[in-house]
């Protein structure tokens, strides 16, 4: 089956994206490690988010720590 989407502003057909690593911010006190989405072709942000596998990490490692290993 062939790709139906195309991205918004080259209106390429969407075959692959290029991820980047960002810094999400509400303020200064509360930043996450965040990811980008990008058109490899004219380099248009697509979509933001919260780096899941970060927050993963994290959230072990404060387990982790809480527990004393």
């Amino acid at each position: 089956m062939t790709n139906q989407g195309k991205y918004p502003k080259c209106e390429k057909f969407v075959e692959r994206v290029i991820i980047e690593t960002i810094s999400v911010e509400k303020d200064p006190q509360n930043k996450w490690k965040g990811v980008s989405f990008l058109c490899p072709k004219c380099k248009t942000v697509l979509s933001v988010s919260i780096d899941p596998i970060a927050i993963k990490t994290d959230i072990v490692n404060a387990i982790q720590r809480s527990i004393g290993k």
